[in-house]
């Protein structure tokens, strides 16, 4: 059987992944699609600390970063 990466994100995925990062500080290394039963729900969240960017923070956030 072979795995393959997924970059999308399941809402409840988000939810547990900030409910146990808690309060520590992030720089958000990777943003990844959040989906709800298979539709895009039009948000990003971290894939390591889950907390949730609109289109346009995420865009602002990749400004910041080309930036640097």
């Amino acid at each position: 059987m072979t795995l393959t990466f997924n970059s999308d994100m399941e809402y409840y995925k988000a939810l547990k992944l900030r409910e146990e990062w808690g309060n520590k500080p992030c720089d958000h290394p990777k943003l990844e699609k959040v989906y709800f039963t298979g539709a895009f729900l039009l948000n990003y969240a971290c894939a390591q600390c889950g907390a949730e960017f609109t289109v346009a923070q995420k865009l602002e956030l990749d400004l910041e970063r080309k930036r640097k």
